[in-house]
């Protein structure tokens, strides 16, 4: 439940949770109305909820809002607004006629089910450890009174689980409305060609300037653009390409399974043979005599039953995975492209993906960055590399063997240095701004609606949440 009211704030159901209990400094009703707008409000238990979840995660990171007065100030500001948003949001969509379609009910009802499950489960499980503990109460009625305290904590009122329930969802539906009409509303805004200009030279400038000075860090920026722009935070079109760099496509094949534990004792054994035998060797060489004779002999003897036999399990280890690349390599020699090659035999996740979905078409297509010149973070092995720089464009290497994988590698292309044109990634750019400009005209738009007489907030309610807190913080400070 802690995680719905966080999404009070978020606009999502979605928080780290911190345990917490509501606090018994403040002696207000807890239903008592903080802020509202025509039929939408928030009581005081939701905020001190936000107050209890929220004091902990901002300590940890260092921005103690029991460090002073003005600091508590503006912790009660920040979550009075984040209530308020949502609270003006759920107004104008109801004010507008705004409505879920089917999918989003379908969707919301699904996520609602699962999560009033989870909360369900980890009730019931408390209860089944009390009973446990002390099985004279049953374990219905210690649930039972699980559920009548966390309601309590979020509405200032006990209810039984049917209600607690009932009210979870009316959450979880005000959460979602938020969520649905800001990306309604947000449809309207789109980036101007000049935004994203802006951005395009913005980013231009600090592109040319990191990776002239450090050109090693490029190829792990531009996979991270090919293979998350989207998905990941930090993933954006890279607009300047050092010297240095090429295109390199590649098939991988890995035996499956694991060798023997066996297989490496005796690995390890014929180290200690060797060491031995390096050692009596040299004694009998600066003695002149032949004293360790019958020792090297055994030692000789052991070693070569030894290897016979890891190289038997290991020739049987890999003898599926020698087979596919050497059918891969049999299909490149009669002529077929690479990449149509590499797509049917390669096991990169990473180019082909997992279960036929996924993988980055930007490797599929191009190949995946390599630079003989540069050492980056996550690179190729030196293998791989000293391979690459004996072909020339357009050429594949023989199979080889690398970090327990078969592979072939080949030269695709090299990478063109210098500035990347805005048009080859004009898109990609404006959806970065689009979600730049979505955020300061929806925020533009919240300020404006919070502007409506209609809205009320008890301002005295508010500055009363922590002060207890912060005058025990002060006089721990004191002793």
């Amino acid at each position: 439940m802690k995680k719905l009211m966080a999404a009070l704030i978020a606009g999502t159901l979605c928080l780290a949770l911190f345990g917490c209990s509501l606090s018994e400094k403040n002696t207000s009703d807890p239903t008592t109305v903080v802020v509202s707008i025509g039929d939408e409000k928030a009581d005081l238990a939701a905020f001190k909820a936000l107050y209890d979840n929220y004091l902990p995660y901002m300590q940890y990171y260092g921005q103690d809002p029991l460090s002073s007065a003005a600091a508590l100030e503006s912790f009660q500001d920040w979550i009075l607004d984040s209530l308020t948003n949502d609270l003006v949001t759920r107004y104008q969509a109801k004010e507008a006629g705004f409505k879920l379609t089917d999918e989003q009910e379908e969707e919301l009802k699904k996520q609602t089910d699962e999560e009033i499950k989870t909360v369900y489960d980890r009730l019931m499980k408390y209860a089944e450890q009390s009973f446990a503990d002390d099985p004279d109460t049953s374990v219905e009625t210690y649930f039972d009174g699980l559920v009548n305290s966390e309601s309590e904590y979020y509405t200032g009122v006990a209810l039984g689980w049917e209600d607690y329930k009932a009210y979870y969802e009316e959450q979880a539906r005000d959460a979602y409305i938020v969520k649905a009409y800001k990306e309604f509303v947000c449809r309207e805004f789109e980036p101007t060609e000049a935004d994203v200009r802006s951005w395009y030279e913005s980013a231009y400038a600090a592109d040319k300037a990191n990776y002239e000075d450090s050109p090693e860090k490029y190829r792990k920026d531009e996979e991270l653009y090919e293979t998350s722009f989207g998905v990941i935070e930090g993933a954006y079109p890279i607009t300047y390409v050092p010297d240095g760099y090429s295109r390199m496509m590649h098939i991988i094949v890995t035996p499956e399974g694991e060798l023997s534990d066996e297989y490496v004792q005796k690995l390890d054994r014929m180290e200690e043979l060797k060491a031995e035998y390096g050692e009596l060797a040299f004694s009998d060489a600066l003695s002149g005599e032949a004293s360790h004779a019958q020792r090297l002999q055994a030692i000789l003897d052991e070693y070569s039953g030894l290897k016979s036999e890891t190289d038997t399990e290991f020739d049987s280890f890999v003898a599926g995975a020698r087979n596919k690349i050497y059918m891969a390599y049999g299909e490149l020699e009669e002529g077929k492209p690479f990449a149509e090659v590499m797509l049917k035999y390669t096991e990169d996740e990473r180019v082909v993906g997992r279960d036929g979905t996924g993988g980055c078409e930007a490797f599929r297509e191009k190949g995946e960055l390599i630079s003989t010149v540069h050492n980056g973070p996550g690179d190729w092995s030196e293998t791989i590399k000293s391979e690459f720089a004996k072909l020339v464009k357009g050429t594949y290497s023989k199979v080889f063997m690398d970090g327990g994988s078969y592979h072939i590698i080949y030269y695709a292309s090299d990478e063109k240095a210098g500035v990347v044109g805005m048009d080859s990634i004009y898109d990609d750019i404006k959806s970065i701004c689009l979600d730049g400009v979505q955020g300061s005209q929806w925020e533009a738009l919240l300020e404006e609606w919070k502007n409506d007489p209609e809205l009320k907030v008890n301002m005295d309610l508010v500055r009363s949440v922590g002060v207890g807190d912060l005058k025990e913080n002060d006089e721990r400070a004191d002793k």
